[in-house]
């Protein structure tokens, strides 16, 4: 990551390309949110800003911010990802393991549960060994991460290319229409 030095910006042009990204563009906000403005006219705030924008190193510096911020991004969106297969993959006979003493199912402590299978947890209600698991949804999960994915696009299709003869279909039952 780049710092100010290295652009030469001062403290307070920093904190205006930060805050230009965090108030989605507003250059003027931003320049109030980095400068004392209290003194000013919104036109010369307004001005300022747009001599602010116009500064090579401040687009620089903005594009390798909004740069930073979408890797980023990404990384954590990949990390939910991840997240969220742990859930659709979640296999609940892992919440529970045989007893070699007694051959009984017992369920087993948060701690003893896998990290893939911690994700998939939702809540944990009681203590000792009265304890139960909720876990996310399966289906919600897979849903997200399809609609992240394209994976639930519509489909289209073109029935005017198509070769087959056009004709009429009816569904029914006995000789009703």
């Amino acid at each position: 990551m780049k710092n100010n030095r290295q652009h030469k910006l001062t403290e307070k042009q920093e904190r205006f390309c930060r805050h230009y990204l965090d108030t989605d563009g507003n250059a003027s906000e931003a320049y109030r949110m980095a400068y004392d403005t209290s003194k000013m006219q919104p036109s010369t705030v307004h001005y300022s800003a747009w001599e602010l924008m116009n500064n090579p190193k401040i687009t620089q510096r903005i594009n390798e911010l909004r740069a930073e911020r979408q890797e980023a991004s990404e990384e954590q969106r990949k990390e939910i990802e991840a997240r969220l297969l742990d859930i659709v993959n979640a296999d609940p006979s892992e919440l529970y393991y045989t007893d070699p003493a007694t051959g009984q199912p017992k369920i087993r402590k948060p701690w003893q549960l896998s990290k893939k299978m911690r994700h998939a947890v939702k809540a944990i209600r009681g203590h000792g060994d009265n304890i139960t698991y909720e876990l996310h949804g399966k289906i919600e999960a897979a849903r997200l991460l399809g609609s992240w994915n394209g994976w639930d696009a519509p489909q289209q299709v073109d029935v005017r290319q198509c070769n087959a003869m056009m004709g009429e279909i009816r569904i029914g039952f006995g000789n009703e229409y």
